[in-house]
């Protein structure tokens, strides 16, 4: 059975001739699930197309130590393994 893993992945997209920089941590099964939740999350919040999203396979860094993710809920999901989500009334 395969765990989740956090990955940090790092690129830049074109929007109006300019090129914007971004890091993002996931937490996927696989390489190619994080890559795909990358483009989804950049494309819907950014409004970009995924042939102006560039990702070079050097800047895909999986994370073992969980210190050194910034991204507070990444952290928490990473660390805790019994997360309790509240019932709705």
């Amino acid at each position: 059975m395969s765990s989740v893993k956090t990955y940090y992945i790092r690129g830049e997209f074109k929007k109006r001739k300019r090129k914007i920089s971004f890091g993002k941590y996931v937490r996927a099964l696989n390489i190619e699930d994080a890559l795909e939740q990358v483009y989804s999350v950049i494309g819907s919040k950014h409004r970009v197309k995924r042939n102006v999203i560039f990702i070079n396979p050097k800047d895909i860094k999986e994370i073992t130590d969980p210190e050194e993710i910034t991204d507070v809920v990444i952290k928490t999901f990473t660390i805790e393994d019994n997360l309790a989500i509240p019932k709705r009334k």
